[in-house]
């Protein structure tokens, strides 16, 4: 386990303080109302205080946090509401291919715009646009069936898109969306993706159904299309035909902040189990005296601390300039089926009243679910990871 900084322990607090006065009296109310107007004011409160922007550098408005200090703030949000650390978290994502693809210009006409507007009392929010209806990890592992159906074409000057991308975080709030289209439906996975900037606001451009989401359920998950939907060249990020390598540099950097929320949904199962385990009297005592109980805590703890240091190791390697898809896929798998595992273990602690909405314990098992699914599911990553120890016994 790395040695934290005296600053990085400061902004955990910071971090945990935060969530513990804004997230946590809006977590629940949120799950039952997404649409509540508690989620703009929730935004708000995230905007100015940097939230939106943690990872991104300073000279663009943002927080300018560390891959390391990132998952920590990332882990203190999402104990007390994952679907909160995804509604802040999915906007760094939108912007990430942007910011990855180098285009400078991009960067000043995008980035930087909404950036600006978190200061205001209207803050902005972006988006990232590739899972399709037919098309997901397919994609994202480069299998020929996972051809994208959004396709694009060269067209006066710029370029048309059409099609439809399903369940984005954001999709419905966003007011920028980066998204991924093919040029040729049959050539090669690999060489045949772009990825564009597109502005909300443009013709042809529209969100269509927003989702009813399992868990997580303060950040929404929409679908957009895309109807003849120009854009001049210079909102091509990366070079034509790029986008397939750009979306595996993504998943390096992106699967490390899934696990810190995994990590985080863990860590409150843990917690408010170890909690009830200790007030709670049955048989002559506090049930955590029953060794039963003592044992599932232990577990619980383990998968806590386990999920930690391979969060750390990846962001660390992320710090160090080296995104490892090995590492990040690691952490994303272990700490998610933690957070299953730990959320349903807490539900047994606490019998009845884990069972119970009010409690906020069978919440954390309907977030936990989707950490093993976004950002390519589990099963995806284990193979990623085994293509990935292969290649290192044949070098």
């Amino acid at each position: 386990m790395i040695a934290l900084s005296d600053e990085q322990r400061e902004v955990q607090e910071w971090a945990r303080e935060f969530a513990q006065r804004e997230i946590r009296p809006r977590a629940l109310l949120l799950d039952k109302n997404p649409e509540s107007p508690e989620r703009e004011v929730l935004l708000r409160a995230a905007a100015h205080a940097g939230l939106l922007g943690s990872s991104l550098p300073d000279f663009l408005g943002g927080a300018g946090h560390d891959p390391v200090t990132g998952a920590l703030v990332t882990e203190e949000l999402a104990a007390e509401c994952s679907g909160c650390a995804v509604l802040f978290g999915a906007n760094m994502l939108g912007m990430l291919p942007i910011l990855l693809s180098g285009n400078l210009g991009a960067i000043e006409r995008f980035v930087r715009p909404v950036a600006q507007s978190w200061e205001t009392e209207h803050p902005q929010l972006a988006a990232l646009a590739a899972t399709e209806p037919d098309v997901g990890s397919d994609f994202i592992m480069g299998h020929p069936q996972g051809r994208l159906r959004t396709r694009v074409e060269k067209k006066d000057g710029g370029y048309v898109i059409n099609g439809r991308k399903i369940f984005i975080s954001n999709g419905s709030l966003a007011s920028l969306v980066t998204v991924f289209a093919s040029h040729d439906p049959t050539g090669p996975i690999r060489e045949s993706v772009s990825c564009f900037a597109v502005p909300a606001d443009t013709k042809g451009f529209a969100v269509g159904q927003v989702f009813e989401k399992m868990g997580q359920r303060a950040a929404p998950a929409a679908e957009l299309i895309f109807d003849d939907v120009w854009v001049p060249e210079e909102n091509r990020l990366g070079n034509e035909g790029g986008g397939f390598a750009l979306n595996r540099l993504i998943m390096s950097v992106t699967r490390t902040p899934i696990a810190a929320i995994a990590l985080g949904i863990a860590r409150s199962a843990y917690e408010k189990a170890l909690a009830y385990a200790e007030s709670r009297k049955q048989g002559g005592g506090p049930v955590v005296q029953h060794q039963a109980i003592e044992i599932m805590l232990a577990d619980m703890a383990i998968r806590v601390e386990a999920a930690r240091g391979l969060v750390w190791s990846a962001a660390s390697s992320l710090a160090a300039g080296k995104p490892s898809l090995k590492l990040s896929s690691m952490a994303k798998t272990f700490a998610s089926d933690a957070a299953v595992t730990n959320a349903l273990d807490a539900i047994q602690i606490l019998g009845g009243y884990g069972y119970m909405q009010e409690y906020g314990v069978e919440k954390l098992l309907r977030d936990a679910k989707l950490t093993q699914i976004y950002e390519g599911t589990n099963q995806i990553n284990r193979f990623e990871i085994m293509e990935a120890i292969a290649a290192e016994r044949a070098s």
